[in-house]
Formats: structure tokens, C-alpha cells, sequence
């Protein structure tokens, strides 16, 4: 999506991420060219599963599901992968400003992080309530920005957006996700509760800014939860697809079925 947005010149002022999007919207902050965006999908095709979820391949992992403690998989590669390419950084070192959500553990809340340390809000913005740790930022306890809001339309708002184009990557399947487990029940009920956000702020915001979403192509295949055996072709996937929205050929489908930008 970002490869076919600059190469229509389109260029963001400003940058808001929730969980990935949070990580991908930071390192774009820092280089927001196209050589940047080329280097962000390398990143992320080069990646291993141990890279993400480390001990992923071992069945102890998930075990730990049904122990006590705070999540599945320490999120030391995560962090590895951000202070590689990053570095100890402020949010005041990026090249264009930056906003990142994440949720208090405590109240709910969202919180926007704008300012001061960078890596610490970019983790808990990530952190998938089981799967990563909650991170601890100024004495409270941060995890998932997706659970409060997936879709950071009203940061971006509070942050000065006045045209904002909505990069959502939640998946969605041409067939019904699998579920089998109880795990699969708990991440679908997850994806379900983090898109109704959106639902409700559409209406609500698209008089007061422009709102242009691209729409994710539907997948023809299962993506395991750990898996990034499909990242080169769901990169592929999405460039096309956005190419084709921004182009405008996508606006008689658009037009017959609404549904196909919801996410």
C-alpha cells in the first residue's frame, strides 16, 4: 500500500500506527522515501518466525497458554528488530512527526504517544494481549493499541490530519477462518472486537476530514497465526490491489459491493 502510494507522489505530513502499524509507521517516519518503503518490505520478507515468536516452533510455547504469567512469546525479537534498524530513538529524532497508540491494561484507554522514548510505546503498541508482555511506560502498563483503537482516525485528527488515508492490513478471507481451537476462537473474537472501532468512527469523522481507505484484497489462502511463509505474496497482493483502488478501477466493484472496504 505505501509502495503504490508514493509512486503517485503521495506523501504523508504526519504518521499514526496502531500495533503494526505502529512498527511499520515508525520506521517510515524515520525514512519516508521510496528507498525507505523498499528497505521496510525487505525487513519484512527476510524475517524468520523465530525472529518474531521466539521458541514458536516448539509446542512449550503454547503451552504456556493454560500457565501463569503474562504471554505466550517474550517480545526480545521484536525488540531486536526495532533497535537494529532504529536504534535508541525519541520520537523527536523522526524526520516527520509521529503518533503511536497503545491501551492502558488497567482502564482501557487509549493512549497516543508523541513525544520522548520510542521504543518502549512502538512495543506496547504490539504487545497482543497474551501473546507479548505488556510494556511498562511511566509506572502503568501498555499493551495492544489495536484493542482500543485499530484504526487511529481520531489521533491522527488530534494530531492536525485534515486528509487521511487509512492503511488497514487486517486480513480477510475469501472462506472462513478455521476454528478448530480455542485459540483460533479467541484471535477471531480479537479481530472482531478490534474492527468494530472503525465502524463506529467512519460515520462519525468523515464529515469533519477526508477519509480515503484502501481496501486489503481479499486471500484466497490461510495465514497461520505464526506463519510468515506468505509474506512476499501478501505484499504483492496488497500493492496491487492498492494500485488498482488509487487508479480508480476498483470503484464499479466498490460502488456494487461497500462491504469490500470494511475490513
Amino acid at each position: 500500500m505505501l509502495r503504490a502510494l508514493v509512486e503517485r507522489e503521495i506523501f504523508p505530513d504526519l504518521i499514526v500506527g496502531t500495533s503494526v502499524g505502529a512498527i511499520n509507521g515508525a520506521l517510515l517516519a524515520f525514512d519516508p522515501t521510496p528507498g525507505g518503503i523498499a528497505r521496510l518490505s525487505a525487513i519484512w520478507q527476510n524475517l524468520e518466525e523465530e525472529d518474531l515468536f521466539p521458541g514458536a516452533r516448539f509446542k512449550t510455547s503454547w503451552a504456556r497458554m493454560i500457565m501463569r504469567g503474562n504471554r505466550v512469546f517474550d517480545n526480545t525479537g521484536l525488540r531486536k528488530i526495532v533497535e537494529t534498524r532504529l536504534g535508541k530513538v525519541t520520537f523527536e529524532d523522526a524526520r516527520i512527526p509521529l503518533g503511536i497508540v497503545a491501551t492502558d491494561l488497567e482502564t482501557g484507554d487509549e493512549a497516543l504517544f508523541t513525544s520522548g522514548d520510542l521504543v518502549e510505546p512502538m512495543l506496547a503498541s504490539a504487545a497482543m494481549p497474551g501473546i507479548f508482555p505488556p510494556v511498562s511506560i511511566g509506572g502503568r502498563e501498555y499493551i495492544d493499541g489495536g484493542v482500543s483503537n485499530a484504526v487511529p482516525i481520531a489521533p491522527a485528527i488530534a494530531m492536525g490530519a485534515r486528509r487521511i488515508y487509512v492503511l488497514n492490513c487486517s486480513a480477510r478471507q475469501q472462506e472462513k477462518r478455521p476454528l478448530n481451537r480455542p485459540m483460533d476462537h479467541l484471535l477471531h473474537a480479537f479481530m472482531l472486537a478490534r474492527s468494530r472501532r472503525l465502524e463506529h468512527d467512519r460515520p462519525l469523522y468523515s464529515q469533519r476530514v477526508e477519509l480515503i481507505e484502501i481496501p486489503s484484497p481479499r486471500l484466497g489462502f490461510d495465514v497461520g497465526f505464526t506463519s510468515l511463509e506468505h509474506t512476499y505474496k501478501m505484499l504483492r497482493s496488497g500493492y496491487r490491489h492498492a494500485s488498482r483502488f488509487l487508479d480508480g478501477e476498483l470503484a464499479a466493484e466498490l460502488a456494487a459491493d461497500p462491504g469490500l472496504i470494511a475490513p
